[in-house]
């Protein structure tokens, strides 16, 4: 059993934007059956509650009209909030798509300890390859936090295309659960076996 905090900015019922909220938490709901996983996403209140055996937290949402701004925001709360809610002996952080990734990259530097990116769609493939100045920003932020991570996952054919295509990174395709379960077990393995040093290893 691998203690996990998995990161995202979509989560049901209280943030759903797309699909990511609902994929996360089929995701999540299936991992928490070998494993203690704990979850931080935004909300309109701040507070801790259970979803089945997912400990979750949340932290306080805005909106912005400049996504970048937003991931700002909430790196902010997110990091003034986890130390109070969130065990220390944490062994690996998960995140969902580039905004938690970045967030994800930045406590897995203050814990010691490795992360992974689950990655559902990226801007190129949102966008249609535009390149303007926020598209262009954004994709220098998903490589970074894409290619930072100890794996990056797709999860599905095109996204697995792209992340190889238009930011040179060699991802996993998780075709299920059980994909995502090999993840966690050669982190757990590396970690007993190497100790800190999983920490900065890249799968890029």
């Amino acid at each position: 059993m691998v203690k996990v905090l998995h990161i995202t900015t979509e989560y049901p019922p209280h943030r759903t934007v797309g699909s990511l909220a609902i994929q996360v938490r089929d995701l999540v709901i299936k991992l928490s059956s070998n494993h203690e996983i704990y979850l931080v996403h935004p909300a309109g209140f701040e507070g801790s509650y259970m979803d089945g055996n997912i400990r979750i937290c949340t932290v306080i949402d805005r909106w912005f009209s400049d996504v970048v701004a937003y991931m700002h925001f909430l790196l902010v709360e997110v990091l003034s909030r986890i130390p109070y809610v969130i065990p220390r002996d944490m062994e690996l952080i998960h995140a969902h798509d580039w905004i938690a990734s970045v967030i994800a990259r930045v406590i897995s530097q203050r814990l010691k300890v490795p992360y992974i990116a689950s990655v559902y769609s990226t801007e190129p493939l949102r966008s249609g390859n535009a390149m303007n100045l926020i598209n262009l920003t954004i994709r220098d932020w998903e490589k970074y936090a894409f290619s930072s991570a100890n794996y990056a996952i797709a999860h599905n054919r095109p996204t697995y295309e792209s992340l190889g295509r238009d930011y040179g990174i060699n991802a996993m395709e998780a075709k299920s659960i059980d994909d995502i379960e090999a993840i966690y077990k050669d982190i757990s393995h590396q970690r007993v076996h190497h100790g800190q040093s999983v920490v900065s290893s890249s799968r890029t």
